[in-house]
């Protein structure tokens, strides 16, 4: 059954439980309201006790005082018992009780026919159904039964006269009247209490919702943050953003995320994505954290509304370890570990890509080949670890002798490639004697003071009809061997070489399986 459906008779709940509950709630009015009515009580009766002298020598004297007197000192009783009563039951008794008494002492009073009993023949039965705060039940019971007490004793004591009957009538019709408005009373009573007893539960339920949910967003172990849309302004963080931010005042301290976002474009981007679908997820961005460091993340965004409004919520995970990882395996894939310059793998690939943008804009491009002279006398008389010194300070003098967009690599021992985008032939050779230079010139620090060294170099340009590097390099690598023929510590050019002969002799070959 449902627990908040009411009797259609006397507007009360049906399910008892509820009906305890509603009055349990309204117990401290009910004490309120029923101190007033048995205060008013006695201080009536106390008035109309002073009244009743009127009948002094009159036979009903000694039917007023009596009852007057019983009213005043029985809702006195009432009244203290009232007070120190627990519980709306014992209210709703001590209540029936005083109903009962004063309808038979006022159905006394009213013997005197006066006019003011003929009102408070009509009056006393109102109060009892519409004043006193007690059960449906009681009220219609106890209105009734000081309705046949007041009219017993209005009538009785006389002889009925032509109101009588009216009198009785107008009786019946204002108790049926009165017991209607007690029903609808109590009907839109209980009705209201159940409207705000379900507004508290599901204020309650709510409030418990949202302690939850901020439990949950406090708990999650990713940095989460809220704000608002127009203005950036920080509204909430979870524990996990706040110690990733750097703790709760270094965070407190920024009003908007804009100074924590590397770059402020990336910021809007991600704003203006979540504008367009309503969420992001795997946005990547750099963000500056409150002790400098700087840190690659991979954003998650939602737009929500909270109190009306407009704000994001994102999330962040730290991909810093894997982007480092992810750059060490990357170094391994295309650096040569020793010298950290493009090993063979990664130079073929941005060769791949230079001729092809070469052939599109033709523009010239050249490769140069590098050996280094008598690399291995250098191990066998200094050792390894000079050797590989040597090479480490080889490669980054080369740095420091060509352009950002040339492409130095390792191709194998102490053999290096050169490739040289936009660069004509005449300017590839520049190139090459200046390093050859720099290179006889270069001291090895940390070396034996005996250690000196020597390149031979060969350079070819590669024609625009060529696919790939290959042919080029090789003609190069011919050209390098042709220098090392020649005697060494030169620079020799693929065209010259071919046409002086040098790479169809025969001598290239031993060359080819010397190591310098």
């Amino acid at each position: 059954m449902n627990p908040n459906k009411l009797s259609e008779f006397s507007g009360e709940f049906l399910d008892a439980g509820m009906e305890s509950a509603f009055r349990t709630e309204r117990a401290a009015e009910t004490v309120r309201l029923s101190q007033i009515l048995l205060i008013s009580s006695v201080v009536l009766n106390s008035l109309f006790f002073v009244s009743d002298w009127r009948f002094y020598g009159d036979p009903h004297f000694l039917v007023a005082i009596p009852a007057r007197a019983t009213l005043v000192a029985y809702s006195l009783l009432c009244l203290f018992l009232i007070r120190r009563s627990r519980g709306p039951r014992a209210v709703g008794r001590i209540l029936v009780g005083w109903q009962a008494v004063t309808a038979l002492c006022v159905g006394l009073l009213v013997s005197s026919h006066s006019a003011i009993a003929f009102f408070v023949v009509i009056m006393l039965p109102a109060i009892f159904y519409l004043v006193t705060p007690t059960s449906f039940r009681a009220n219609l019971t106890m209105g009734v039964g000081c309705s046949i007490c007041l009219l017993v004793g209005f009538l009785v004591p006389g002889d009925p006269d032509n109101t009588a009957t009216g009198l009785i009538l107008a009786m019946l019709v204002m108790n049926v009247a009165l017991a209607v408005v007690v029903m609808n009373s109590n009907r839109l009573r209980r009705l209201e209490w159940s409207a705000n007893l379900a507004e508290r539960r599901a204020n309650a339920e709510l409030a418990a919702s949202r302690r939850a949910l901020e439990q949950i967003f406090m708990a999650v172990p990713i940095p989460l943050v809220v704000t608002e849309r127009e203005t950036n302004r920080l509204v909430q963080a979870n524990h996990a953003a706040l110690q990733y931010f750097g703790g709760e005042a270094q965070f407190d301290e920024r009003e908007t995320l804009e100074d924590i976002h590397a770059d402020p474009a990336r910021r809007a981007e991600f704003l203006r994505l979540i504008d367009t679908h309503g969420h992001v997820s795997n946005y990547e961005v750099a963000l500056k954290l409150a002790n400098g460091m700087r840190r690659d993340v991979l954003l998650a965004g939602s737009s929500v509304e909270l109190n009306g409004i407009s704000c994001v919520i994102t999330g962040a995970i730290d991909i810093s370890a894997r982007k480092a990882m992810e750059a060490r395996l990357e170094n391994l894939a295309t650096k040569d570990p020793l010298t950290q310059v493009s090993n063979r793998t990664e130079f073929f690939e941005v060769a791949e890509r230079e001729l092809l943008r070469a052939a599109m804009l033709g523009h010239p491009v050249c490769v140069v080949m590098m050996d280094l002279d008598y690399f291995k006398l250098i191990n066998d008389a200094f050792g390894h670890a000079a050797g590989d010194l040597t090479l480490k300070t080889f490669a980054d003098l080369c740095r420091t002798c060509v352009r950002d967009h040339d492409h130095l690599a390792r191709l194998g021992g102490e053999e290096f490639a050169l490739l040289l985008p936009g660069t004509s032939r005449p300017e590839a050779l520049a190139v090459a004697e200046r390093l050859r230079i720099a290179v006889e010139n270069m001291s090895v620090e940390g070396a034996p003071s005996g250690l000196r060294l020597t390149v031979s170099v060969g350079v070819s340009e590669i024609d625009h009809a060529e696919r790939d590097i290959h042919q080029a390099l090789a003609r190069a690598d011919l050209a390098l061997y042709s220098a090392k023929m020649r005697g060494r510590n030169k620079v020799m050019d693929a065209g010259e070489a071919e046409r002086d002969g040098d790479m169809f002799s025969p001598n290239v070959t031993p060359l080819l399986s010397n190591a310098s």
